[in-house]
């Protein structure tokens, strides 16, 4: 495999410093004043009578690289940030508080925010400029929260309860097999990629006795097998188009240890060497690739050889 990924990141336990941009990634973005997230942020906006405008992304993300040499990078959308917003650029790894709050958005995830901190637009993925020109004038001209700004319901839990009734476990059961991809294993039928919980907990099942629950986790576990990197060890985040096929090249520390942890509980309960190997790639790869020299891990590995390719 002649495709040299670049390592990029965060030393874990080494504090919550952003991770730079590459020098072709700041020379498109100039044209816009970037600033961090800070607790003045919105004192500032308040003061200056500005919006705020959330570019969060992920240094490794390939589509956060185009987003910064198209759109960020055309004049019309610089002049209408610099009339009437304040520009935040965050990497996600750098803010769990932030990732956590917008994961369901992207990466990237553009959030727009009026002087008072109330949410506005919550956008998913890469917005072309000439979308983006549109929906900053809109907010210019109405700054009152669009259809994209849903209220968010939070399950109460009740300690020493099971947070799970009955019908709701019934009902969770009926989604874990109604959402399988019978045809092509794991859950879902764009992204194709391990997913933690779900094939946890179908081993648990196999155990049980079901067997469809046995010939599912098996299908998915080889399926997932074509997401590990041959040559340098490790696991490509995802294959897109609901196929196993055509591989999403970035390297994510969380995607790592999740197939760690779920290709050795499959080698101790299937005893399948193929398993065992696939545990043993992710471990080579963290350990030659993802280990810093003070000790600590990188977060992620770039998609791209060249920024936005």
């Amino acid at each position: 495999m002649t495709r040299t990924l670049r390592r990029i990141g965060l030393l874990l336990g080494l504090g919550a410093t952003s991770a730079a941009l590459s020098a072709s990634a700041a020379q498109a973005t100039d044209a816009i004043k970037w600033r961090g997230w800070t607790d003045s942020l919105f004192a500032d906006a308040k003061r200056e009578n500005r919006l705020v405008i959330l570019d969060l992304e992920a240094v490794w993300c390939h589509w956060c690289h185009v987003m910064d040499e198209t759109t960020y990078a055309d004049a019309e959308v610089a002049a209408l940030v610099a009339k009437s917003y304040l520009a935040v650029k965050v990497d996600q790894d750098s803010r769990p508080d932030l990732s956590n709050r917008f994961e369901d958005y992207g990466w990237p995830a553009t959030i727009l925010f009026d002087s008072d901190g109330r949410e506005l637009a919550k956008l998913s993925g890469y917005i072309p400029k000439e979308r983006m020109r549109i929906l900053l004038q809109a907010f210019i001209d109405d700054p009152t929260p669009g259809p994209s700004v849903t209220s968010e319901r939070r399950s109460p839990v009740v300690l020493g309860e099971s947070v799970l009734s009955d019908a709701r476990r019934a009902e969770l059961a009926k989604d874990h097999i109604e959402n399988y991809d019978f045809e092509q294993g794991s859950w879902g039928t764009v992204h194709k990629f391990l997913q933690g919980d779900p094939i946890e907990w179908t081993p648990e099942l196999a155990l049980a006795g079901d067997a469809q629950a046995k010939k599912m986790a098996i299908q998915t576990l080889n399926a997932q097998l074509s997401l590990v990197d041959p040559v340098w060890g490790g696991v490509y985040q995802y294959s897109h188009g609901g196929v196993w096929e055509n591989p999403h090249f970035e390297k994510i520390m969380v995607v790592q240890a999740t197939n760690l942890r779920i290709y050795a509980m499959a080698f101790a309960q299937f005893q399948d060497p193929k398993y065992r190997a696939a545990a043993v790639s992710v471990r080579h790869y963290l350990k030659t690739f993802l280990a810093s020299p003070q000790g600590a891990f990188f977060t992620s590995q770039d998609a791209d050889q060249k920024q936005g390719e």
